[in-house]
């Protein structure tokens, strides 16, 4: 029986999900699976050892399949008897663990249709028949289509911390670079560059690490995420909205109605991408300017147990926040000197700390990535940044678009990568939905291949 192979670069979330749906879709799919990590499902989010790192969204919301919604409930159940409800906010280590088993099911069910190749890949090229992906270590794969599932990205340089401070041992690019979270002098002062959930995740894995000192925030709005509440009674929203005016409107009753606004985004999620593509570049490119940062706080929130261990780390003056902008870091005898222009102030401050952390999260300018295979399509017009800049010019299918608008035959993306075109795409949720549609979309598209060759 002849088969067709997808190649998936990266092994996280959103590869996994996509290549275990892949070859239950069709006897005849076969997955390469290019991630150099030696287990598979965990990638960024998930790979993190602190149990104290919980999910931000209920289990009840976080099953890997749409078509069986207490699937990861019923893991949880299995493994940890009642410990966990569907309205728990489980670790991530657990969910890692999760994501994992699943991969490990569907390599048994796949066999030898299932290949892990633990390399990064550096390059890709295409001809009229096939897509290759040209690794690190100079193997190839080639297969029928390749799937770009990188997940979220590194943070952006900071570019205040020139590079003989990069280079230092007392500044951190990532929150999850070797050691960022691990502080030889507990009772140092620490400034964590950013105020959302990587920061959180940052102050957790600190004091996990048993540090004492002084923890700073710096972002240039000081603004934390929201916290989660199950029972905030439903706004008075008009359930046909059809703009992002509307969604911005259901947003704004936190200010004058503090206990409906939760219900009123979640009520417009499923709707959410569809009025983002519905605007114009010109008002996209001014929701990102102004008003990005307040969506983010509030749509992506903390764990309720998360939230009460910030709000007493903040109220015991071991967490300070402040809303500004660094000047140009400084070395000094013990650590690095960091100026902090307030914000709404005429005044600077300046911070003496042991270590900086660069917790901004992902960037979305592809262009300042530090990942040789997206340089390599970029550089080749396979891929193109969007319009706005932010994240890449993606079809509906998760195809890549070059810079006349044509849609790649062989290469696709999902989750994060789609972040730009799509404005809801980093969640499990929309991931899983992506992962069925490209499984869909590939196996249909071979079996065309095969009745037309026949």
């Amino acid at each position: 029986m002849p088969e067709f192979c997808t190649i998936v670069v990266g092994g996280g979330a959103s590869g996994v999900l996509l290549a275990s749906r892949l070859v239950r879709k069709s006897p005849r799919a076969r997955v390469t699976i290019i991630e150099p990590r030696e287990a598979l499902g965990r990638g960024l989010a998930y790979s993190t050892r602190y149990e104290r790192h919980l999910l931000n969204v209920p289990a009840g919301r976080m099953s890997a399949f749409s078509d069986d919604s207490e699937h990861f409930v019923r893991y949880l159940r299995e493994r940890f008897g009642n410990r966990y409800t569907t309205s728990s906010f489980a670790p991530r280590p657990v969910y890692g663990d999760y994501l994992e088993a699943i991969a490990n099911e569907a390599r048994a069910f796949a066999g030898a249709r299932w290949q892990h190749v633990r390399a990064r890949a550096l390059a890709v090229s295409t001809d009229d028949f096939s897509v290759r992906a040209i690794c690190e270590d100079g193997r190839t794969y080639n297969g029928d289509a390749l799937i770009v599932a990188t997940g979220n990205a590194q943070p952006a340089p900071w570019i205040r911390a020139h590079a003989d401070i990069v280079a230092g041992e007392r500044f951190f690019p990532s929150a999850w670079d070797e050691g960022a979270l691990i502080c030889p002098d507990r009772d140092g002062d620490v400034l964590l560059l950013g105020t959302g959930l990587t920061a959180v995740d940052a102050v957790i894995g600190l004091r996990s690490n048993g540090h004492r000192g002084t923890i700073w925030m710096v972002s240039r709005r000081g603004l934390l995420p929201s916290e989660h509440r199950f029972f905030d009674a439903p706004p008075d929203l008009d359930p046909d909205a059809t703009s992002m005016n509307d969604l911005l409107g259901a947003a704004r009753t936190l200010d004058r109605r503090p206990h409906v606004w939760r219900f009123a985004m979640d009520s417009l999620r499923p709707r959410t991408n569809a009025l983002w593509q519905a605007l114009s570049v010109d008002d996209r490119r001014r929701f990102v300017r102004h008003a990005l940062p307040f969506w983010n706080i509030h749509r992506h929130r903390m764990a309720p147990e998360i939230a009460e261990f910030i709000a007493a780390e903040i109220a015991a003056d071991r967490l300070r926040m402040v809303a500004g902008r660094t000047g140009t870091f400084a070395a000094h005898a013990n650590g690095l000197r960091v100026p902090i222009a307030l914000r709404g102030e005429d005044r600077t401050i300046e911070l003496e700390v042991g270590r900086a952390i660069n917790c901004s999260g992902p960037t979305h300018d592809f262009r300042l990535l530090d990942n040789p295979l997206i340089g390599n399509l970029l550089e080749q017009g396979t891929m193109q940044p969007s319009e706005l800049e932010i994240g890449i010019n993606v079809a509906p299918s998760g195809a890549l678009r070059d810079a006349a608008g044509a849609e790649a035959e062989r290469i696709f993306t999902i989750g994060p990568v789609r972040f730009g075109t799509l404005i809801e795409t980093t969640a499990v949720p929309e991931i899983r939905a992506q992962a069925e549609d490209l499984a869909n979309l590939i196996a249909s598209r071979f079996d065309l291949y095969m009745a037309v060759a026949q």
